[in-house]
């Protein structure tokens, strides 16, 4: 354990300390400046925010939404690996340290707050929207192959390879801030390939990025954020269901 931990062991953060300020009043501002100019905008005008990103979406998910699914499915196959592998003992925090909870407990808060607040309502919205409005006309609305069809997109989108994408994202913060001392920023997770400049403009500029696209990465019902993955339209239908689709192989 102790050889897994030297061997990758990145420089220290270029102040010296192990934990970073409570508050990075750059990193603050710039990502609340764009997060409320984007609220703004919506409320202003919403019929061109909606357009705009319904074109944007739409041109990402037919250019690049063959590499979503090739990623997906690589983020399946490497959260197994890290699972069985000799990296599923690796402590998330130092040698010394034990477990504050449970495993049962641990589990049971996971699903009591991610899971079981999605479940309770996309569990049964996101089948019903896609078996009334099929994705990309794949199927007629409320025939059995629509059925089909609903319960496809719903199982990719809250099956393994959603998890496995929270799983691998997660580890890597958590590795860096509990088991180097990092923090819990994105930019933490950088150290290994920027050094210092993690913690400096270019680390600066990965957080509000990762701020600003978690704030608007939600589609609200009568919003035009993207909603969790590009593949597929789950809240939506007429010309925005159209744009969101899988990309014609």
């Amino acid at each position: 354990m102790t050889e897994l931990r030297d061997r990758t062991e990145p420089e220290p953060p270029p102040s010296g300390g192990s934990r970073r300020p409570p508050l990075d009043r750059l990193v603050f501002g710039v990502a609340a400046a764009l997060a409320v100019a984007f609220v703004l905008y919506g409320g202003l005008d919403n019929e061109s925010l909606n357009t705009a990103t319904t074109k944007v979406l739409g041109w990402i998910t037919d250019s690049f939404g063959w590499l979503f699914v090739l990623t997906s499915g690589f983020f399946v196959g490497f959260s197994a690996y890290l699972a069985l592998s000799h990296y599923g003992n690796m402590k998330l925090g130092t040698d010394e340290d034990e477990p504050e909870f449970s495993t049962f407990s641990w589990v049971s808060m996971m699903f009591a707050t991610g899971m079981g607040i999605g479940l309770m309502f996309w569990g049964v919205a996101e089948p019903l929207t896609h078996l009334n409005t099929p994705p990309m006309d794949l199927a007629e609305a409320g025939s059995p192959e629509a059925a089909q069809l609903s319960m496809e997109y719903t199982f990719f989108h809250w099956g393994f390879h959603p998890w496995a994408m929270y799983a691998v994202i997660g580890l890597a913060i958590a590795y860096f801030a509990y088991r180097k001392g990092y923090g819990n920023l994105i930019s933490s997770t950088f150290f290994p390939l920027l050094g210092d400049r993690a913690a400096g403009g270019p680390g600066k500029a990965i957080d509000i990025v990762a701020i600003f696209a978690r704030c608007s990465g939600r589609r609200p019902r009568s919003g035009s954020a993207p909603c969790r993955s590009p593949a597929a339209s789950t809240t939506s239908s007429g010309p925005v269901a159209a744009a969101r689709r899988w990309p014609s192989w």
